[in-house]
């Protein structure tokens, strides 16, 4: 059993350089609304908050929520309750300051909604575009995606989620409505994605990640391969689509390009400049390949890497309950930052998502070449990073 307060110490260094600070530099204003989730201890202050991390103006919330929320804090003051629902008030926030920024001097808003993470809610006006006739064929289809590792609790209120999405599609309109009406939507990226797949373990869990295998949690693509719109009309042709691999990481040297910020020096950076992808098609080159690491992640694996077309899955070992399909757990008496620190890779199956995106033929025998070499660079480029990380005090909670 676990409890939450092992979180408590994870934050931010300051010492790390964020792609707020990157604009900063190159003079762009800077803001944030919305939760941040970059600190454990957001409520003692001992930790960085968005301004720490160059952010000139911000509103954050340290989690989730559904309307009329308190716990806001607005550059280190608490705002006491606010009326509203979490994109409402996020994009209201974000308009207002539009609306008061130095009109010749660049900008970077960066906004987190929690929608449609638990608590799943929406006002009524979205909640009746969905009757629950017109979408029972929608929620039986999404009831099974992700394949039998997703586990699902019985699914109850699906125009709940529904509702959900569409408050937070509508919210983001009347902001995109904004830049269209101020003549900004021209010189401005505009970035849609997620961090994650669709949550599978709560009532209100509707999302679905179709023929992916996995969901929330998992290292599979169900759960790491998200939606990613970008507009920048003019630069980017409107319906286009594009299937070059891009993950979170390549923001801060591809936004750094595009405002003409230099790259801070002395830095790992794990991301690359995907501009030439995004605006002229062509492929990404990368110095280092794209690794994802989620050390409770569920499904019986915790590291991922994609070179190409192939990805490379591996287990930390030693675990307590070693393949289980749930959360990866230490072993009895390891604490989670030992575990972390500690932990070498094992378990390894190797997958070409270009001829089966869902995962389900592992190629580490009949391509054993190509699995030697990819098996060792992700031993090696895990290793660095794990020597690289911050160490916190996290604890285990006794059974």
């Amino acid at each position: 059993m676990y409890d939450f307060a092992r979180f408590k110490p994870l934050h931010i260094p300051v010492a790390e350089t964020t792609v707020a600070e990157q604009l900063k530099s190159a003079g762009y204003q800077t803001m944030f609304a919305g939760k941040w989730h970059c600190s454990g201890d957001f409520e003692s202050g001992k930790q960085p908050f968005p301004g720490d991390h160059g952010f000139d103006h911000w509103l954050a919330h340290k989690g989730n929520f559904g309307k009329d929320p308190d716990g806001f804090l607005r550059n280190g003051h608490q705002t006491g309750q606010l009326e509203g629902w979490m994109s409402e008030l996020v994009v209201d926030e974000a308009i207002n300051w539009l609306d008061k920024r130095d009109t010749n001097t660049p900008f970077f808003t960066c906004l987190w909604f929690s929608e449609p993470h638990t608590p799943v809610m929406a006002a009524d006006k979205f909640r009746e575009l969905y009757p629950d006739q017109e979408i029972a064929p929608h929620v039986k289809a999404l009831a099974t995606s992700g394949g039998p590792q997703v586990i699902r609790r019985r699914l109850k209120d699906p125009d709940v989620y529904f509702g959900c999405v569409t408050m937070l599609d509508h919210h983001i309109g009347r902001l995109l409505a904004y830049l269209d009406e101020k003549g900004l939507a021209e010189n401005t990226i505009v970035v849609f994605t997620s961090d994650n797949g669709p949550e599978h373990r709560t009532a209100t869990a509707f999302g679905s990640s179709g023929h992916l295998r996995g969901a929330k949690g998992h290292i599979h693509d169900g759960g790491m391969h998200v939606p990613g719109i970008i507009r920048w009309p003019g630069k980017i042709t409107a319906g286009s689509t594009n299937e070059e691999p891009i993950n979170g990481t390549d923001w801060l040297p591809t936004f750094s390009a595009a405002a003409g910020a230099k790259l801070p020096q002395g830095r790992t950076l794990d991301g690359t400049n995907v501009l030439p992808a995004l605006l002229h098609g062509k492929t990404v080159h990368r110095d280092e390949p794209m690794l994802w690491w989620l050390y409770h992640a569920r499904g019986g694996f915790e590291v991922a890497m994609r070179v190409g077309d192939y990805k490379l899955l591996a287990s930390m070992t030693p675990q307590a309950d070693p393949g289980d399909i749930g959360d990866a757990k230490p072993p009895e008496g390891v604490t989670i930052m030992r575990f972390i620190k500690q932990a070498a890779l094992d378990r390894f199956e190797m997958f070409n998502l270009k001829e089966d995106p869902s995962e389900t033929t592992n190629l580490a025998t009949s391509e054993p070449t190509r699995f030697k070499k990819l098996r060792d660079q992700m031993v090696k480029l895990h290793a660095e990073i794990r020597a690289e990380g911050p160490e916190y005090e996290l604890i285990r909670r006794q059974r």
